[in-house]
């Protein structure tokens, strides 16, 4: 099977009962311990109790399809004898979804996302009436709908339920959708980048993966893009200029790195990127010249998307052409934009940019 870029961790974690402790791949050397109490309440979000049977068979129902759209994608994947092997992976613009990062990426130690939605971090689920839970718990299935519906979150219906005062941020969602891929999270804690004038709030999943047997770590950021970010002294420049070699991974992305008003952050998050996985309202073409970066495509790039509110796409000629040199059948799973043109994924393309 080819590597696009091979990290191996030598280290394993030593695991007792409920008692972690981390290595030092996964950058952290301190032991938590997850109390039973809160390991129920990850299983009552992710809807995996009796607690409540109708919202846990809805559950069932839209990760059903989830979860066979993530063994869909690993198979392609493995068939075109692809395997993307990042220590760390950022995800710009990802709203709260892990499935695909996690279906693209599964064994990383490290991912980082940002989008637009509230941390909502700590939960204050404890605190809330039987009704407000109901509440709780049917803004985290609607977004599970949402997702298995297209395989994509719209920012309209991420604010519409995170916003809700029962479910008040994204950290619930990613708690319950990280359980029903079968993460444990062992830790959290909150995360903050400070600027001069601003601070980023997040927070950080220390999770174990029961098939990896081994730690990860996932943390989110709510960061919203103004155009000015990428200068020296801003938080934002240092955190991410930090990170070292990396790999990227976006898509549904409104096209937001095409156009030169984000080309401050785009240069920068591209710094120490050997790997990009997208769609094609991420980066542009032009970014990955054929001299200096393999190119791959799956699937098939018919157009580009006016979107209402999105920045406007560029003209892709040379993206263009590479998928009519491909001349590759459909993907077998929606991804991106595409599918808003067919609903057998003709126009759906996973776009690999590896650096030589």
């Amino acid at each position: 099977m080819k590597s696009f870029k091979s990290f191996p961790c030598s280290l394993v974690p030593v695991i007792v009962l409920f008692i972690f402790k981390f290595s030092s791949c996964a950058s952290h050397t301190s032991v938590a311990k997850i109390q039973t109490a809160e390991f129920g309440i990850h299983q009552e979000w992710a809807g995996m109790t009796d607690e409540d049977i109708e919202y846990k068979q809805s559950m069932d129902r839209s990760w059903d399809k989830l979860l066979s759209t993530k063994a869909q994608i690993q198979s392609h994947l493995s068939q075109n004898q692809i395997e993307f092997l990042p220590r760390t992976v950022v995800y710009p613009f990802s709203g709260i979804d892990v499935l695909n990062l996690f279906s693209f990426f599964p064994s990383a130690d490290n991912y980082i996302l940002f989008g637009l939605e509230d941390p909502g971090y700590p939960s204050n689920y404890s605190n809330l009436t039987e009704r407000e839970k109901q509440t709780f718990r049917r803004g985290i299935l609607s977004l599970s709908e949402h997702l298995a519906g297209r395989n994509y979150f719209t920012y309209r219906k991420m604010k519409e339920e995170t916003k809700k005062r029962e479910l008040n941020g994204a950290y619930p969602v990613f708690v319950a959708f990280l359980t029903r891929m079968g993460k444990t999270i062992i830790d959290s804690n909150e995360e903050t980048i400070k600027g001069p004038d601003i601070t980023y709030k997040g927070f950080q999943l220390h999770l174990y993966d029961p098939k990896l047997k081994r730690t990860q770590k996932l943390t989110y950021f709510k960061i919203f893009l103004t155009g000015k970010e990428g200068v020296a002294g801003d938080g934002i420049t240092e955190y991410f200029g930090s990170l070292g070699p990396k790999a990227v991974f976006t898509k549904s992305a409104e096209y937001l790195f095409h156009g030169e008003r984000r080309s401050l952050f785009r240069d920068l998050i591209l710094k120490d990127t050997d790997l990009v996985v997208q769609d094609e309202s991420g980066f542009p073409i032009r970014f990955f010249p054929k001299e200096t970066w393999a190119r791959k495509i799956l699937g098939r790039y018919e157009k580009s998307w006016n979107l209402s509110g999105a920045v406007t796409p560029e003209a892709q000629k040379e993206l263009k052409e590479l998928s009519d040199e491909t001349n590759n059948a459909p993907l077998p799973f929606p991804f991106g934009y595409g599918v808003l043109g067919t609903k057998d994924n003709k126009q759906s393309a996973v776009l690999i940019f590896q650096k030589k």
